[in-house]
């Protein structure tokens, strides 16, 4: 007797790849960053809008200025809704983004200043694009907000 494997419902796999890109963004983030380098390609598989806007800036940002970003960010994101439930194109994430240990550093080595990272509350909007979950936006909050 074969055993099924039950599958997720719309909902779950949406949350699961949404989660994903989000992830993922974070990741290429932090790549990028370690060189303030905002052409960096996976930033442009896992995020759209206004999200890529906001990191693409502070890229360049810190590129004219002659500093990188170092170190490890820790996110542990949660689904708060995914819409429309049968078929859906869009999901919104919160997060903790801990940029304890993610801190700014010239370029020619030393700390940028004595600013110590901290806790961020993120909330972040998922959407489904030709068949691709990509983040569009963020709102990344003062450090201490969660």
């Amino acid at each position: 007797m074969a055993s099924a494997t039950p599958s997720l419902e719309p909902t779950g796999v949406a949350s699961q790849d949404a989660l994903a890109a989000y992830r993922n963004m974070w990741g290429a983030f932090v790549e990028a960053a370690k060189t303030s380098d905002p052409d960096a390609p996976d930033l442009r598989i896992h995020a759209s809008g206004q999200a890529l806007k906001l990191i693409v800036s502070s890229l360049y940002s810190n590129r004219d200025q002659g500093k990188v970003t170092l170190g490890d960010l820790d996110i542990d994101p949660k689904v708060t809704e995914v819409k429309p439930a049968q078929a859906p194109t869009e999901v919104a994430v919160l997060d903790c983004v801990d940029s304890t240990n993610w801190l700014e550093y010239k370029a020619s080595g030393g700390l940028w200043d004595d600013k110590p990272g901290g806790k961020h509350r993120t909330t972040a909007t998922v959407i489904l694009t030709d068949s691709t979950w990509k983040v569009s936006s963020f709102i990344l909050e003062e450090s201490g907000t969660c």
